[in-house]
């Protein structure tokens, strides 16, 4: 094992390499433009001029989460009030979530009379209750009558809350930045709730932005919650990265420890990692604890290979394939032997059924997050790389065999 020069630490110990869930990385590389965007958007909020919400959409392992919280500091440094929420689907706790994160956000503001203003109008709005009679709504004090409403009552007081922050805010040259992740998993009434809101605010000229991530079919599913949703955000997607900001995100990180990837393990690391953030930290991690010299030399990079692909298979590829059913198995299997995509008549065919037969395993793989659809009659794996574990993890030909049985 190679320690640093000064001899005292193990050269893992000095790891910069990380893979996990929303992690990080040691460098944030080839997502330049989407900073830039953030600078330009709160620049714009301080000087009182509009701007559109951000939706950045694509598969798994792509660093939509540590983009999405990268923006949030990058947001709250410029002075923003920032809220970050993940979508489950589960209407009265997405709320619940909304309400809570809203009031820590006022909590967080600097300034103490704007966050005195700020409470304020959390206060009044905590305050009404709105009774629904005939379609009308007749607003009275009194806090517990809200909370029995349910959801219909939480969509008005949530527009109320952010239009009264927002109110204030934009006094002082702040907005209000809402940062969401799994957004396609929001449930129906939430996600309308703030397309509408959204749609709303930038009406009456006030600083209120979701910036929110998801999965490739994102902006159909917001396109379909409301038509309008397709002019009120900037769409970016997040694809895979070039070789020359993969090579970054390896070679960075170790130059700014005195250390360095030769050009063949780079080259090999390049190769691997194809384009994917989540696999330049599995990949980059396995390396460096294989490494015995400085720099580091393709030979640790093969060692680390098969260690790289277990973290892999555990942090992205075995739990989901064990949320399926069996027969939901059976149709990821025969889209594996397929390839990373294909269309529904492709795997039916394979399957010797009939594609109605198939179509509520196809949805309940959807739902569960597993699949997309990334065009009309067509399935795609949301995680690179599945097709290739499901086909070396459990073969194909055996697994159709084994439910045929």
């Amino acid at each position: 094992m190679m320690e640093t020069d000064a001899g005292t630490l193990p050269l893992h110990a000095l790891n910069p390499f990380m893979p996990g869930a929303g992690k990080q990385p040691p460098e944030l590389v080839g997502r330049a433009q989407d900073l830039s965007l953030m600078e330009r958007m709160t620049t714009r909020t301080k000087l009182g001029l509009l701007d559109r919400g951000v939706i950045y959409s694509g598969l798994r392992g792509m660093g939509k989460t540590v983009l999405l919280l990268k923006l949030g500091a990058m947001a709250a440094e410029a002075g923003m009030a920032t809220v970050q929420i993940e979508a489950n689907g589960d209407a009265e706790a997405e709320y619940d979530e909304l309400f809570r994160e809203i009031s820590l956000a006022v909590m967080r503001v600097r300034k103490a009379d704007l966050r005195r203003r700020l409470s304020d109008v959390f206060a009044h709005v905590e305050s009404i209750s709105l009774d629904f009679v005939f379609g009308s709504a007749k607003v009275e004090l009194g806090g517990e009558a809200a909370t029995k409403r349910g959801v219909q009552t939480s969509s008005y007081r949530l527009e109320l809350l952010i239009e009264g922050l927002s109110e204030e805010l934009g006094k002082e040259g702040s907005g209000l930045f809402l940062f969401v992740d799994e957004f396609q998993d929001m449930s129906v009434e939430v996600m309308a709730t703030l397309i509408v809101v959204q749609h709303k605010m930038g009406q009456r000229n006030l600083p209120f932005y979701i910036i929110g991530a998801g999965l490739p079919n994102l902006p159909g599913v917001l396109t379909k919650s409301r038509s309008y949703a397709e002019r009120l955000f900037e769409y970016r997607v997040i694809g895979r990265l070039d070789d020359a900001a993969v090579a970054d995100g390896f070679q960075k990180p170790a130059n700014e420890l005195g250390y360095a990837f030769d050009d063949e393990a780079l080259s090999r690391l390049v190769e691997l990692s194809t384009g994917y953030p989540y696999f330049i930290q599995a990949y980059g991690k396995a390396a460096w604890d294989a490494a015995d010299s400085n720099p580091i030399t393709v030979a640790a990079v093969r060692r680390g290979e098969p260690v790289a692909r277990a973290e892999l298979d555990r942090g992205l590829y075995i739990s989901r394939w064990q949320r399926a059913t069996p027969l939901g198995r059976e149709y990821l299997a025969a889209m594996a032997a397929i390839g990373e995509s294909c269309t529904s008549a492709q795997v039916a065919k394979r399957l010797n059924r009939s594609a109605s037969d198939l179509s509520s395993i196809r949805l309940s793989l959807i739902e569960l997050g597993l699949i997309y659809a990334p065009e009309r009659g067509r399935v795609s794996f949301t995680v690179p790389g599945m097709d290739e574990f499901i086909r070396r993890s459990e073969p194909v030909e055996n697994q159709l065999h084994d439910s045929a049985a």
